[in-house]
């Protein structure tokens, strides 16, 4: 004799799955402008930050500093490629945690 089955409701709260993704970590007021409209020269400075490992951005940052803004964010978007060494995001969330550590 076969048992019935029962069908469970199960509800999936997706505000934590949000809240996890990478665009929630650049708050939506600090979100790059479209390529379209970044200065020309923050564009070339990110292509060459695409092909530099992080240790060796850090060793320059005085150079690439100018891709994050005075608080540390992202003035260019990332760029879509698997064979990423450094992105922006990641670049200037170096420059925001480092800032916090002199800061304590």
């Amino acid at each position: 004799m076969a048992r019935p089955r029962r069908i469970v409701p199960l509800v999936l709260l997706l505000s934590a799955s949000a809240a996890a993704s990478p665009r929630s970590a650049t708050p939506a007021h600090r979100a790059p402008p479209p390529d379209e409209k970044a200065p020309k020269t923050l564009l070339a400075l990110r292509a060459e930050l695409h092909f530099t490992k992080l240790q060796d951005v850090r060793a320059q940052s005085e150079k690439y500093r100018p891709l994050c803004d005075a608080e540390g964010y992202p003035l260019v978007g990332n760029i879509n490629d698997k064979g990423v060494s450094t992105q922006p995001s990641s670049w200037c969330a170096d420059v925001r945690a480092r800032a916090s550590k002199k800061t304590t």
